[in-house]
């Protein structure tokens, strides 16, 4: 072989290498873990006193699921109490309060989604009406980029299910949140919800073609849905549907995601403790880590110190594990 085929043949196998590496850590980063509820508890309650009206996950419960193999938690923060005037500074005592848990988190090897779980309302009043304009909302996030945009085991939820009817509302909001987030100088991944109650099942065409302008000049948007396997798709019943029906659910989003050459995350999904909502779990868990390639991961709903016996509740039960984290468990060591 010539000087110039070794050169070649060099590069070809630097190639492939680079290639493998690539896999091997999309893999490694494939995010898999559970929604932590609490912080937002008592919306009605301003500001609140911690420990009474709501609650920051603890250190055991971060102990608890990273040991099962989960890499990351969506925490559900209130945007009143992290900023109770807007377009002003952050509470110094609720910023303390996130930072220590992510802290804990990431010295556990979790990175942590920042989810602003207000569903587009601050104190009673939409975005994009009044004095809740998008540039409020724009601003809450450049002052979240700020403090962790050097951080990449946060990620940034912009907002749970929000309500705003109007798609385009919608991604002009988000359009302005982004943009604002990027001129800090932010890297971050930015979820985007979409409206609806963020349905996989619905964003096709509720959301999607709205979205196909969003500019991000770091090319880190990753859409989130949530979709839950009840009758009535709301989460709020023991029963579920089969699981080929709850697969349907989520493929037209899978689809979506594919054809515009996206990125998604389910941040929520949940099912009850019976045997038939189990099976269902295992074939979701498995569908979202066959479709890897546009499913960046997941957080199950939910766990917490305040769900007592919730029917979808991963917290341990008097320290013996739900039937839940048994099925999650099993996929935990995947790679996607």
């Amino acid at each position: 072989m010539t000087l110039t085929g070794k050169r070649s043949g060099s590069r070809l196998l630097l190639v492939i290498l680079l290639c493998c590496l690539w896999h091997a850590t999309s893999a490694a980063q494939s995010l898999r873990g559970v929604n932590l509820a609490g912080a937002a508890y008592s919306p009605g309650v301003l500001p609140g006193v911690d420990g009474t009206d709501y609650v920051y996950p603890d250190k055991g419960e971060i102990a608890y699921f990273t040991a099962k193999g989960m890499n990351v938690f969506r925490i559900s923060v209130l945007w009143e109490r992290l900023q109770p005037n807007l377009n002003g500074d952050l509470d110094p005592g609720q910023l303390a309060l996130l930072e220590g848990f992510i802290a804990v988190a990431e010295a556990h090897g979790a990175s942590v989604i920042i989810d602003v779980h207000n569903y587009g309302i601050y104190r009673g009043q939409q975005i994009g009406q009044g004095d809740v304009t998008d540039a409020a909302f724009a601003n809450l996030w450049a002052r979240l980029a700020v403090r962790f945009g050097q951080d990449d085991h946060v990620l940034f939820g912009l907002m749970n299910e929000p309500k705003l009817t109007q798609p385009s509302d919608w991604a002009a909001a988000v359009q302005q949140a982004v943009t604002a987030i990027r001129a800090t100088g932010a890297r971050n991944p930015v979820l985007v919800p979409g409206i609806d109650w963020d349905s996989a099942q619905g964003f096709p065409t509720d959301s999607g073609s709205s979205f196909g302008s969003l500019a991000d000049p770091q090319h880190h948007l990753v859409f989130e849905v949530h979709e839950y396997f009840d009758a009535d798709s709301s989460g709020t019943h023991d029963g579920c549907v089969s699981a080929s029906a709850a697969i349907a659910r989520l493929a037209p989003f899978t689809q979506w995601l594919r054809a515009e050459h996206q990125q998604g995350f389910l941040g929520e999904f949940g099912v009850s403790r019976r045997p038939e909502c189990l099976a269902v779990l295992d074939h979701v868990v498995l569908y979202l880590h066959a479709n890897a390639d546009v499913w960046r991961g997941w957080t199950y709903w939910a766990a917490g110190p305040l769900w007592g016996d919730y029917r979808f509740t991963l917290e341990p039960d008097n320290g013996a594990d739900r039937p839940q984290m048994r099925v999650l468990e099993k996929h935990l060591g995947e790679k996607g």
